[in-house]
């Protein structure tokens, strides 16, 4: 296996790392693996997550691109006067254009890391090439029993007598007793919010209607955000599409997906969708 690292795009400003498929040299490969960015974590993927799934990928004969969006890690910052985000979509439609001419397979599956898992949303939207995506800790709504939970959490993190500290002060803030917080609130960007529920379960509605596999998949290392296996089906409740996409939660594993043990599930989870549900979805469209 021979990796290829180039510049790719219109500007040839993006950096871009193709690794093909081991196996019959020429035949078309049933899918593409997309590769990015976490946050700001060069294309290598948080501790080489993303180089040790492009090799896994290869001996499952499905080639892969790993590539750093504008502005990160060896990519340039692009000329153009788009937002951050429609830069970024922009980019995986470039480099997804770069890899059909190289691999000659028009089907991508994304497997997107944090900010990642809302570019590749957002491109399956725009661009019906992109047939799967994996959201890895990408959108989480609260329910009662998160709340409930994330509050259990934050007295056992706090201590009872801290947690009653601070509640004091709220109080006494709220009763116009003390003076208000005017520490000023830590800029946002713009992937750093989620979108309205309503909208978000829409964009769902229409990929899965379109064919597109979904992957929402989340950590267990981030209590304050998404806690317990019941969420998932409990903030989409209703919704028609639920059955259509999977869902899986890695209590053991932390956001950056750090230890061996940790890389190793989340290798496995993925590889095993890509296998049972993406490559079949993606026969069925060809």
């Amino acid at each position: 296996m021979q990796e290829q690292t180039r510049t790719v795009g219109a500007e040839g400003h993006l950096v871009a790392t193709f690794t093909p498929a081991q196996g019959a040299p020429g035949a078309t490969p049933p899918v593409v693996a997309v590769l990015s960015n976490s946050g700001v974590i060069p294309r290598g993927g948080p501790h080489r997550i993303n180089v040790l799934l492009a090799r896994e990928f290869a001996a499952m004969g499905i080639p892969s691109v790993r590539f750093d969006m504008s502005g990160l890690g060896d990519s340039q910052r692009s000329d153009s006067t788009r937002s951050v985000t429609e830069q970024w979509v922009a980019d995986t439609r470039e480099v997804m254009d770069a890899a059909q001419a190289q691999f000659g397979c028009a089907r991508f599956v994304m497997v997107g890391l944090c900010s990642g898992a809302i570019i590749g949303h957002l491109v399956a939207l725009e661009d019906p090439r992109m047939r799967a995506v994996l959201l890895w800790d990408m959108y989480a709504y609260p329910t009662l029993q998160s709340r409930l939970r994330k509050l259990a959490f934050k007295i056992g993190r706090a201590g009872l007598i801290g947690s009653a500290q601070k509640a004091g002060v709220m109080l006494l803030r709220q009763l116009r007793l003390m003076p208000p917080d005017d520490t000023p609130a830590k800029p946002k960007g713009e992937m750093s919010v989620s979108p309205p529920k309503d909208e978000f379960m829409g964009r769902v509605d229409r990929l899965t209607n379109q064919g597109v596999e979904l992957l929402f998949a989340y950590c267990g290392g981030q209590p304050e955000w998404f806690n317990h296996r019941g969420q998932f089906a409990a903030m989409f409740a209703g919704q028609p599409w639920l059955a259509k996409v999977s869902f899986e939660l890695l209590e053991t594993t932390d956001h950056l997906i750090t230890s061996g043990p940790a890389k190793r599930a989340f290798i496995d989870m993925t590889t095993g969708w890509v296998r049972e549900r993406v490559v079949p979805a993606a026969d069925r469209h060809s």
